[in-house]
């Protein structure tokens, strides 16, 4: 009380406040409902905090998700509404977004189809609650008693989006609009089927004046002296029982690599070999797709998806690369026995073509 006797006018209001709407918790808030008198008691405690911060941190990153994807939608039908007079604008102004976006076209026109559907964007206020997968799975639902319908069952039960989809199709039937009018069609999968150069496979460059053979990832090898005669600068060879062979044009930077660790839905670690007995381990990102932000329920869904797909044949894979991203890491493109990992995870629905 003798502090606040010295202290002016002025002060003491600003103090009180500061007392009345920005209250110094107590103790008790923390500690009043869980007993804490044992470390087993602490450790549950904790544990149990940690978990429900993480609950609290995925609804705000799918009420952020859904959030986006409505407004983008709207911004989108704005604009092309301003513009209506002229021919096929929407579509120019997709195909634009998605280049200067890095978005791909078809999650581009989900959302202009979402804003279309839902007059107000939807609120996710639990982790319980719709995702923004959810909703696209649900935009083939055009009959707005079902949707809703399915909706609040998808939310009653507790439904993942790949189990909505299923429900979908299989209530629905000849319903479903897959091909919907807002959504041009033409006649391509999302991600088309790609396949890997040769491996072992490589380009003769000339740095300082000597011939050397580019490895890839800024590495290179001296070209043995009894072949330095045969080769020339941007000659292609394969390396094959030790030795090289000279050979015609082919795509370049095709290795094996080992899995060690699957970091997200669109990244994992991995040892690349690279031949001539070296070995490099990177941080590889997957050059087609986009997978939602780990923070999220979906995000889980597609990181345990790719590591059971990178995980079929014991973490081996083939990978091609032949871009680095700002951080020098690869973008690649990678395959599991023969099939390309990215475009599975599109058709589970699980990450978003870019490509």
């Amino acid at each position: 009380m003798a502090t606040l006797r010295r202290m002016s006018g002025p002060c003491l209001l600003v103090t009180f406040f500061f007392l009345i709407y920005f209250p110094i918790p107590t103790r008790s808030v923390c500690a009043g409902t869980v007993p804490v008198e044992t470390y087993d008691q602490l450790l549950a405690a904790i544990r149990q905090t940690r978990a429900d911060s993480q609950a609290r941190i995925e609804s705000a990153a799918e009420q952020e998700k859904v959030r986006e994807a409505w407004e983008t939608g709207m911004l989108i039908d704005e604009h092309v509404l301003r513009h209506r007079e002229r021919a096929d604008y929407g579509g120019q102004i997709i195909q634009r977004l998605s280049q200067d976006l890095g978005t791909g076209k078809r999650e581009l026109y989900y959302m202009l189809q979402f804003a279309r559907m839902y007059q107000n964007v939807p609120i996710v206020t639990v982790p319980s609650q719709l995702s923004w997968a959810h909703y696209r799975e649900l935009l083939a639902v055009h009959d707005e008693a079902k949707r809703k319908s399915l909706e609040e069952r998808a939310i009653k039960e507790h439904w993942s989006h790949i189990k909505l989809r299923e429900v979908i199709r299989e209530e629905l039937g000849p319903d479903i609009d897959d091909n919907d009018p807002d959504i041009p069609d033409d006649g391509t999968t999302e991600l088309p089927e790609i396949m890997p150069g040769p491996l072992d496979t490589y380009q003769i460059i000339r740095l300082k004046d000597s011939l050397k053979i580019d490895l890839g990832f800024g590495i290179y090898r001296d070209v043995p002296q009894k072949w330095a005669g045969k080769l020339e600068e941007g000659s292609i060879v394969k390396f094959v029982n030790g030795k090289l062979q000279k050979t015609g044009q082919a795509p370049l930077y095709t290795y094996r690599a080992q899995v060690t660790k699957v970091v997200d839905g669109d990244t994992f670690h991995a040892l690349i070999d690279l031949g001539f007995e070296t070995t490099v381990a990177e941080r590889v990102r997957l050059r087609r797709i986009d997978a939602p932000e780990l923070v999220t329920a979906e995000g889980k869904a597609a990181k345990a998806y790719l590591e059971k797909i990178l995980w079929r044949d014991q973490g081996r894979v083939v990978m091609q690369s032949r871009e680095l991203d700002q951080h020098g890491r690869p973008i690649a493109d990678v395959w599991v026995q023969g099939q390309t990992v990215d475009r599975e995870l599109v058709d589970q629905g699980l990450a978003e073509a870019t490509d």
